[in-house]
């Protein structure tokens, strides 16, 4: 009994010591956090008091903007549908301190951002599950006092100052007034303000004259060249380059050359309202894919009344990194409007909203619903305030992907190489899963496309990547312009990137810089070596030996990525960072290729086209062979999954033959594919049949494995 005892006397002390340290603990933590709380609502009377200066009269509407912006963050918080909301924020924060061109409103942006993050790691406790219901209860707070703050700013232009931010921008039909929401920051200072121009983009620069110049070879005189275009110097027999090399404007660090493979230390943010005048197209300025609109809108006419600019639709958006929050105006509009549905529009439209769109994520987004009763709801219930519309569509046309064009003019007699070289800043495709198409006049470069969706670029910093042409594709140089683009036009994923420059060289010389690098290429299951895979990075290509390595050596310094292929495997790709000098390793592993109608759908998704190997003929023939049945069931099954869609087929084959025979060739392979899924109910006008004989690799011709890979059969949908 006395053991009992004192067993219930130690739990008791226990209890009364845990509870004691946790109730000390809360009071701590609300302590810090109130402090914090009090620590932000000062930073917003202080930027708001700094905007009411004469001196400082820029800073108004930023004031304003940023009272609202916080106000939705509360909002957003509280309902729990948009956990990134915070972090959203505090990109948006930091992109304002980049860009504010007053130190003080700078530093003041940037205290902010700091307070709310202490504020966030206050009230987290992983043992305590009121912190959550914290954190928001102080949101609201800090939003009250915002929005308190935000009301009565004057709608001064910030386009001298800091970028404007699209706060309630959306407003259901009953709501009251006709205008955007009180406090909502003006519009920027060229942009239209009326329902019946809100939607036209304004004109982007279109940069300087394209007048090359030759280089002399020393970067005090050619670097801050925007039009480069040197014969016969000691880098190749053609130098041609679109773009200043000046680190999208930031500079470089004393001493610093880009060519030495070193990467650039992290920089700011590029403001979209600051692309320099004489940046040429598609160089240093934020882009974020085709594929990327959170909103879309249109303008609602209607007898008698004036015109208005109604949501029609929301399209999903995936990702994000702190360059996507150059479209924050779009996201704002999506936001309000989803954290108004709920109380606008009733059942069975909200579930139908919420279910088929909201939850389940329907790739295409409302406006494809067809037919569904969502069709005429977002028209019906949400209207834009044109100002808002206006710079969500400014936002949108000035990340919209450019073609960076190259004046190449006329080629050297002989042509031995063609390299292009891109100094690429903040791409993500491996964390973000986003996808880019790269094309050079229009035609899509399948290994250019293996080397940018296997970039990890974080800070965000630069990094020069070299990419070797293969012969195939020589045709488009020879053309005298080359307009290069990189696109996402797929993945909706929100992944902003950035251009310095882009040069192609012609016959290059010895590279000043060189690095090399030993590959291996195993089995991605098995883990076994894979025997005569075809790797490549920079202008050196070999195969694998039985142990599945090979080495590479005379490679451009730089962000070096090694390409495998091998048949019967998806090719793969792996960046190696490798300043000037140095060896380095490239372990790649390959997975088996896929060609069931799910994998299939998948690639479609992602890529927009669907690489397929099971369709055989015999050499020579376009005579299908009966081992193509499952191969041509699975491009079946994906056809009947899209009704209504047209598909191109296109055959392909390697360099062995003249093109004369096989471009023809590839073509009637197609046709017979196309003759086979007619045959089990596909439509005739739904396929088109191409053939390309041996002017579309994806892999090198010189090796044997490369050969094999180009022998396919390709699927897509028509545009």
């Amino acid at each position: 009994m006395a053991i009992v005892v004192v067993a219930v006397v130690a739990l008791l002390i226990v209890g009364v010591v845990v509870g004691v340290t946790y109730v000390v603990h809360r009071v701590r933590q609300k302590a810090a956090q109130l402090e914090a709380r009090a620590e932000i609502e000062r930073s917003l009377a202080g930027l708001t008091a700094g905007g009411n200066s004469v001196q400082n009269g820029r800073n108004q509407a930023a004031a304003a903007d940023l009272a609202k912006a916080l106000a939705g963050l509360a909002a957003v918080a509280q309902s729990g549908n948009d956990p990134a909301a915070a972090e959203r924020l505090k990109k948006q924060l930091a992109q304002l301190a980049a860009a504010a061109q007053n130190p003080k409103t700078q530093a003041a942006l940037q205290d902010l951002n700091n307070k709310l993050a202490a504020l966030s790691a206050a009230g987290q406790n992983p043992n305590n599950p009121a912190s959550a219901e914290d954190v928001k209860k102080d949101l609201a707070a800090i939003a009250a006092a915002a929005n308190a703050l935000g009301q009565g700013q004057t709608s001064a232009s910030p386009s001298g100052g800091i970028p404007a931010m699209a706060g309630a921008a959306s407003t259901p039909f009953s709501a009251p007034g006709s205008a955007a929401a009180a406090g909502s920051p003006a519009n920027y200072a060229a942009a239209p303000a009326m329902a019946d121009t809100a939607l036209i983009p304004l004109p982007v620069s279109s940069g300087p004259p394209m007048v090359p110049v030759a280089g002399t070879g020393d970067p005090k005189h050619d670097w801050p060249l925007e039009y480069e275009r040197t014969v016969g110097g000691p880098e190749a027999d053609l130098v041609v380059r679109t773009g200043d090399i000046n680190n999208l404007g930031f500079g470089w660090p004393a001493g610093f050359d880009p060519f030495s493979g070193k990467s650039t230390p992290p920089h700011p943010w590029p403001n979209i309202n600051q692309i320099p005048s004489q940046a040429p197209p598609g160089t240093d300025r934020i882009m974020l894919g085709t594929s990327v609109m959170p909103v879309h809108m249109v303008r609602q006419q209607t007898p008698g009344q004036p015109d208005q600019i109604v949501l029609e639709s929301i399209t999903h958006t995936d990702g994000g990194d702190g360059y996507s929050g150059s479209l924050g105006d779009c996201y704002y509009i999506r936001d309000d409007a989803l954290q108004q549905m709920p109380n606008v529009l009733g059942d069975p439209v909200r579930r139908e909203l919420t279910e088929k769109f909201v939850l389940k994520n329907l790739p295409d987004g409302i406006r494809d619903l067809a037919p569904s009763s969502l069709q005429n709801q977002l028209p019906r219930y949400f209207r834009v305030g044109p100002e808002s519309a206006a710079r969500c569509t400014r936002d949108r046309a000035l990340t919209m992907p450019t073609a960076i064009v190259l004046p190449v003019g006329q080629l050297p007699g002989k042509i031995n190489n063609i390299v292009v070289q891109i100094f690429v800043d903040d791409f993500q495709p491996q964390v973000l899963h986003s996808h880019f198409q790269v094309t050079l006049n229009g035609t899509r470069i399948p290994t250019f496309e293996y080397a940018i969706n296997s970039l990890d670029q974080t800070g965000p910093i630069g990094k020069l990547l070299t990419l070797k042409l293969l012969p195939e594709y020589w045709p488009l140089v020879e053309s005298g312009t080359v307009k290069l683009l990189i696109d996402d036009p797929t993945t909706r994923v929100q992944d902003g990137y950035a251009v310095d420059f882009a040069r192609i060289l012609v016959n290059p010389h010895n590279f000043k810089y060189q690095v090399s690098l030993t590959a291996t290429v195993t089995d991605a299951d098995t883990h076994k070596p894979i025997t005569g895979a075809a790797v490549s990075a920079g202008l050196t290509s070999s195969a694998t030996d039985r142990q599945g390595k090979c080495e590479l050596n005379g490679i451009p310094a730089g962000l070096v990525v090694a390409t495998a292929n091998a048949p019967g495997y998806d090719e793969s790709s792996v960046p190696v960072d490798l300043p000037e000098g140095q060896r380095g390793n490239a372990d790649i592993q390959l997975r088996r290729h896929q060609e069931s109608t799910a994998a299939l759908e998948q690639s479609i998704a992602q890529t927009g086209t669907a690489t397929i190997y099971g369709i055989h003929f015999d050499t020579g023939s376009s005579k299908l062979r009966a081992d193509s049945m499952p191969a041509l069931n699975a491009v079946l099954g994906l056809i009947n999954g899209r009704p209504g869609s047209n598909w191109i087929i296109a055959g392909h084959t390697d360099n062995q033959g003249s093109d004369a025979l096989n471009i023809p060739l590839s073509k009637a392979r197609a046709a017979s594919v196309i003759t086979w899924l007619t045959a089990h109910g596909i439509p005739t006008n739904r396929l088109e049949p191409q053939g390309f004989g041996s002017t579309r690799p994806v892999a090198d011709n010189a090796i044997a494995s490369g050969r094999a890979l180009n022998r396919r059969v390709e699927v897509s949908l028509a545009k």
